[in-house]
């Protein structure tokens, strides 16, 4: 989820009104990747979730389901959200129920797709990736589970009307990219099972993924209060610092012309950080996200990527995934893909 923010509130407050503009949503590679059917592909990649999993420890940001060299993916993603209309931008720069319900959340696309989500726009490259498969027949029946017996619709992409991007349903409804995930995975990773907003994210999906395919329940791990302090404090300052390095020197000058007794930035923070911690996605009012914080008795409940791959403090035989070592991801399987991911 490494797009969300990214120069975003730069672009409100040259147009005082607007949403933020989309880079790299369609596009080709001219060969798929080498991750096996049902291996687990990881990145890490620049945004606000890499500042809380850093906070923690954690080094993996994002985790996808391969479908087999130059095949599908399947992951939950959220694209960077749209900003409120002059003057609103001022106190609440972020259209709020786009961060609590984010789009497109789980989806499937193809090669071309995933090659430009993970490359397509410069400023949010992935430094690092790679893949696991653990025992290649179990990892198999969870890649082919979920592509060819879950439900799902297709929706027209937003930025090439001739693509299609299935979006796997779950109790008749899409599911959504869900910020509180992080703080609170609910029964996401069950069957049944469910979370708040219809939401998920990367790792609770390849959680539920395991589940689906009768691979056994991913446990989740327990956050200490210390360690979401942390992320806390973490999350808010780099979504802060995000907000004023994108806007510059004369994009700063006109933000203050247009919201001159506001602190934009900080509002912003605020509202990812209520998101994250509360569920209140659309208030900058700090008390919510620090009342979480000074709770000594808070804690957060999740399953991250370095959960699913075995890494850190989490076990290896948590997951099929889990005992494998990370693999290098290549781009070297034959056929040139066009496709979106949204």
């Amino acid at each position: 989820m490494r797009r969300l923010l990214a120069g975003s509130v730069a672009v409100s407050a040259l147009a005082l009104a607007g949403s933020a503009q989309a880079s790299g949503e369609c596009g080709s590679t001219s060969a798929g990747w080498n991750a096996p059917n049902g291996a687990v592909v990881f990145d890490r990649g620049p945004g606000p979730i890499r500042d809380v999993l850093d906070a923690v420890g954690e080094y993996r940001t994002h985790s996808m389901l391969s479908h087999g060299p130059g095949a599908g993916v399947s992951h939950a993603t959220m694209r960077t959200p749209d900003q409120a209309d002059w003057p609103g931008v001022c106190t609440k720069p972020i259209v709020g129920s786009q961060i609590q319900y984010g789009q497109p959340g789980l989806e499937q696309v193809n090669q071309g797709g995933i090659y430009m989500y993970i490359y397509g726009d410069p400023a949010a490259g992935a430094e690092w990736t790679g893949w696991q498969q653990g025992d290649p027949a179990q990892a198999a029946l969870i890649g082919d589970s979920i592509w060819y017996n879950h439900p799902y619709v297709s929706d027209v992409s937003k930025y090439d009307s001739s693509q299609y991007v299935d979006r796997p349903v779950r109790n008749g409804t899409r599911i959504n990219y869900s910020l509180f995930q992080y703080r609170d995975l609910q029964t996401t990773n069950q069957i049944p099972g469910d979370g708040v907003n219809s939401g998920i994210v990367c790792s609770t999906f390849m959680a539920y993924a395991h589940n689906y395919a009768g691979r056994g329940v991913v446990t989740p791990y327990t956050y200490s209060h210390a360690q979401i302090a942390n992320a806390s404090n973490s999350l808010y300052t780099g979504v802060y610092n995000e907000c004023k390095q994108s806007l510059g020197w004369f994009t700063n000058a006109l933000l203050t012309v247009a919201c001159p007794f506001y602190n934009v930035c900080g509002n912003a923070g605020n509202q990812v950080a209520n998101c994250m911690s509360t569920n209140m996605c659309d208030t900058n009012d700090s008390r919510y996200w620090k009342s979480v914080r000074d709770d000594p008795n808070s804690t957060a409940r999740s399953i991250s990527p370095d959960r699913v791959g075995g890494w850190g403090v989490h076990p290896t035989n948590n997951t099929i995934w889990g005992p494998d070592y990370s693999h290098q991801l290549q781009w070297n399987s034959g056929g040139n893909v066009y496709g979106c991911w949204q």
